[in-house]
Order: C-alpha cells, then sequence, then structure tokens
C-alpha cells in the first residue's frame, strides 16, 4: 500500500450533505454521493521542521487509511464553537437512528490527491448547517464499505485497519536519515463542523464537500516543530492526539458543485 509520495499536509474531503431544516414527510429524497480527497497547503515532498529542538526534518506520506461511521447531517448548530469529543462521551442523540443516514464503517483508502468516491444514499431536501461524524475503530470481523470496491478497485490494496480508526504509511527525516514508518491511531473520536448549504428537492444528486487539513497531524500543536511517527511514548501520542482533533475539528464543509473535492467557497 505504499504507492507514490504524498504530502503531510493532506486535506480530508467528504461529499455528502445533512438533515434538513423542515423536512416534509413524504417528501422525494435527493441522491447524494461521499467522496474523500486529500489535498493540503503544504509541499508534497513534506514539512519543514519548524522547531530546532525537533529531531524531524521532514515527513513524507505514501499512503493512509481513515476509517469514518456514523456520518449524521444536521440543521440545528447553534454554536461556533468547535465540538470533538472522544468517544467515551459522545453525544445520546447519536442513538436517533433517522438521524444517520450514512452507516458505515467506510473504510477510505488515500494514495494520492484525487477525489476517492466511498459511498452513496439519499437524503431528504432542505437546509443545512453541520455535519457530525466518527472516526472509527475498525475491529476483525466487523462489516464495511471499502472504497475500493466502491470504485470497482477490488484488490489494489490488502491492508485494512484492524484495531486502528487512522494508519499512515510514510518517511521520515529523522537526524539525516529516511526512516519508513506506520503511524497507527486507535481512539474513536467524534466531530461536527459547520457548514450552511441547501440539497435543493428538485436536485438531481448533489455533493458537499468536507475539507480537514491533515497536514496538522505531525505538528505540535503548542510549538509548530514536527512531530515524530516513530516515537510511540505517551507525550508524544498525546500530542498526536490534540494535533488530529484540531484538525478535525477545524474542518469546513459547502457545496462542491463543480465537483473539484473542495467546498465551492474555497
Amino acid at each position: 500500500m505504499r504507492n507514490a509520495a504524498v504530502g503531510i499536509a493532506l486535506a480530508l474531503i467528504i461529499v455528502g450533505c445533512s438533515q434538513s431544516v423542515n423536512p416534509v414527510p413524504g417528501t422525494k429524497e435527493v441522491p447524494v454521493n461521499l467522496s474523500a480527497s486529500f489535498s493540503g497547503t503544504g509541499a508534497t515532498s513534506g514539512l519543514s521542521k519548524v522547531s530546532v529542538l525537533s529531531s524531524v526534518d521532514s515527513v513524507v506520506i505514501d499512503s493512509a487509511i481513515v476509517v469514518l461511521a456514523r456520518i449524521k447531517f444536521e440543521s440545528h448548530l447553534d454554536s461556533m464553537d468547535v465540538d470533538s469529543v472522544e468517544s467515551d462521551s459522545l453525544e445520546s442523540d447519536d442513538d436517533d437512528e433517522l438521524n444517520v443516514k450514512f452507516r458505515g464503517p467506510f473504510v477510505v483508502h488515500i494514495r494520492d490527491m484525487i477525489s476517492v468516491d466511498f459511498a452513496g444514499e439519499t437524503l431528504p431536501p432542505g437546509t443545512y448547517n453541520s455535519i457530525k461524524f466518527k472516526i472509527h475503530r475498525l475491529m476483525p470481523g466487523e462489516h464495511y464499505e471499502d472504497s475500493d470496491e466502491h470504485n470497482g478497485k477490488a484488490g489494489w490494496g490488502a491492508d485494512l485497519p484492524y484495531g486502528s480508526s487512522i494508519v499512515v504509511w510514510g518517511s521520515v527525516l529523522k537526524d539525516g536519515l529516511w526512516m519508513p514508518f506506520e503511524f497507527n491511531f486507535d481512539i474513536e473520536l467524534e466531530f461536527r463542523i459547520r457548514g450552511d448549504f441547501v440539497v435543493a428537492e428538485e436536485a438531481s444528486s448533489v455533493n458537499i464537500a468536507m475539507n480537514f487539513d491533515m497536514g496538522m497531524w505531525f505538528v505540535n500543536p503548542f510549538d509548530g516543530s514536527l512531530l515524530d511517527p516513530t516515537d510511540l511514548g505517551q507525550t508524544t501520542r498525546e500530542l498526536f492526539l490534540r494535533a488530529i482533533k484540531k484538525s478535525f475539528g477545524q474542518g469546513r464543509c459547502g457545496r462542491d458543485d463543480d465537483d473539484d473535492g473542495h467546498p465551492d467557497e474555497d
């Protein structure tokens, strides 16, 4: 699963939408396609070292897997505060089966910066202002939907992140030497991001993009230095957790009418 190098500064795009403000019972639902694309603000060769205190000079991503689940579409977000919580304190409204259309889990294979389709559903027309979703730890024997199979590419990658919610393969330039790494993140997190958009009743289909700067994953959120993906110490793991929560918590979403994998306002 080690394909062409992809810069660590990435962005996750999900093409989807949300629960309408005033859904009319019996209203014909609109087809919605979900996709993920990965691009970012950093150079494709990696990130440069920011702090002289770090032994890491650069990080390059070859490929990655992100497991998504319980993608919920909402119309009642009032606060602008970032809402990201760990799985042991998820809100009880996620038990409302009617509000979760895209259940998953969805195993999304990331090999380049091209949009990856991974799911399709229908949603009631209406106005939406937030998307809530879960970064999910995939367990052995659990039924899942695979982005490769969804795109007719079954067998492209045999790697599955059993026991993990995010896996990243790449190389790190550390103390002057390039070292391969496999970074596994196994904690489940739930996020909600804001985005105002409309699913029109007359639309034949709708694309909505959610964008996350995943380049933030390997950056210390306190001093801007690069984190070492080969360091499995508790302190570093805590910094990775903070960096990943910041990345997803600051995500953006909106209509993607031009189908470029980014919210149209970008």
